[in-house]
């Protein structure tokens, strides 16, 4: 094991390892974390950047502790994969000879591998003076199956690039004089997402390859999946589907499963980062959980991946959600009497209207009284148009509207959703 662990580890010999672009609002969280005794678990999609994260917390940690006092080890190598975790620090401890008091920082990469790694994981919190950073390529929802680390485990998901961070990964220079340098950014990432490796290298295979892991790796082979060719058929379908609401039954139908299968398979692609469901708003619960649904993908470049095309209202739509989800515990999309608004967003008590539109028509005018009639109806105070370049604010009926460019929403001020 001696020599996996030198390999893994190479600041043990003060040797060099990537650590790529920092993304601070992670990095920073992650140093906060320090402070308390509690694991920290990062989630989110493969390729997101979970692996370059924890080398960029090891090479902040290196500032100030011992080099020798923290351990990685990718719990899906092969000589790693069937060892207990427990073993594992017992023979990293007899390396180096350490103390039972010596505070140790532990990293394990690819958790989800590891059969019943969280009584392991108690354990060593509760017994052992250890800082412990977890990564998997699955939700927190799936990795977490037992109620062992309830109260000893702090989550976060990490998500692909937004688009500050693809700015900097871009390495834009814009003066506050040149906002229209924005519209052409915004563009790019509007076709290429912001999966950090494919933002830095475009290579033609990335998505190819990454939706292949992830339906054969992460899915398939884990939960015995015996027809993985419908699983990606369903991926396909809710690509083409990006946008427009639908029901498991008729999704179903199409691919000739039953109801229950494809929520089974949704379930999976939801809880592995392929797709994301919006249900209809509603006060019902009943109404949220049998009634329609709209589908997105997890990112911009692996939906034009999908489609094998570019759709600008698709995407556009899309990031508009991605933006809502991060910043909103409650939306939906609007539908009543055939008239439906792409998201009804709850906020302190209060609903609005939120449209994703790429381009305003010339007859805007006109439909702008039926979002009005809806609001009204619906007792809302606020309506929000996000568009590619109009900026306007007015008020109409006691109902304040808003013109704002996606650009400029994406790059607000974010906070996090817990």
């Amino acid at each position: 094991m001696e020599e996996i662990f030198n390999l893994l580890n190479p600041w043990w010999f003060k040797k060099s390892f990537d650590t790529g672009i920092n993304r601070t609002k992670y990095l920073n969280r992650l140093m906060d974390s320090l402070k308390n005794k509690r694991a920290v678990l990062l989630v989110g999609s493969r390729r997101t950047g979970k692996t370059t994260l924890l080398f960029q917390l090891v090479a902040e940690l290196l500032k100030k502790v011992n080099r020798h006092h923290i351990f990685y080890a990718l719990m899906d190598h092969p000589q790693i994969s069937h060892r207990s975790i427990l073993k594992l620090i017992r023979e990293y401890r007899t390396y180096f000879a350490l103390d039972r008091d010596t505070p140790i920082y532990l990293f394990f990469d690819e958790i989800q591998y590891l059969k019943d790694w969280e009584r392991e994981i108690k354990a060593l919190i509760d017994v052992e003076k250890v800082k412990i950073f977890l990564s998997g390529s699955a939700s927190a929802q799936l990795l977490l199956k037992s109620p062992y680390l309830t109260g000893r485990i702090e989550k976060i998901e990490v998500y692909p690039l937004d688009f500050a961070e693809f700015l900097i990964f871009k390495k834009a220079k814009i003066s506050p004089t040149e906002s229209y340098k924005y519209e052409k950014y915004l563009d790019q990432y509007l076709k290429v997402g912001g999966y950090p490796e494919y933002v830095l290298q475009n290579e033609p295979s990335y998505f190819s390859d990454l939706i292949n892991n992830i339906l054969y790796k992460d899915i398939v082979s884990l939960y015995q999946i015996r027809n993985p060719a419908l699983l990606k058929d369903l991926v396909l379908l809710l690509a083409d589907r990006i946008g427009y609401h639908t029901t498991y039954n008729k999704l179903a139908a199409i691919l000739s499963l039953k109801n229950d299968t494809v929520k089974e398979y949704i379930y999976y692609l939801k809880n592995t980062f392929l797709i994301d469901e919006l249900p209809r708003y509603s006060r019902s619960r009943g109404q949220i959980i049998y009634g329609p649904k709209k589908f997105y993908a997890n990112d911009n470049g692996m939906l034009f991946h999908l489609l094998g095309k570019l759709s600008y209202s698709a995407v556009f739509e899309q990031t508009v959600f991605n933006y809502l989800k991060l910043n909103h515990k409650k939306i939906g999309f609007y539908y009543e009497n055939k008239n439906e608004v792409d998201f009804l967003v709850e906020t302190s008590g209060k609903l609005e209207l939120w449209e994703a539109k790429y381009e305003i028509s010339k007859d805007f005018a006109e439909k702008e009284s039926l979002y009005l009639e809806i609001a009204k109806k619906n007792r809302m105070k606020k309506i929000v148009f996000v568009t590619k370049s109009k900026e306007e604010q007015k008020t109409k009926d006691g109902i304040k509207i808003e013109f704002i460019p996606l650009w400029k929403l994406l790059l607000e001020k974010k906070q996090w959703k817990d």
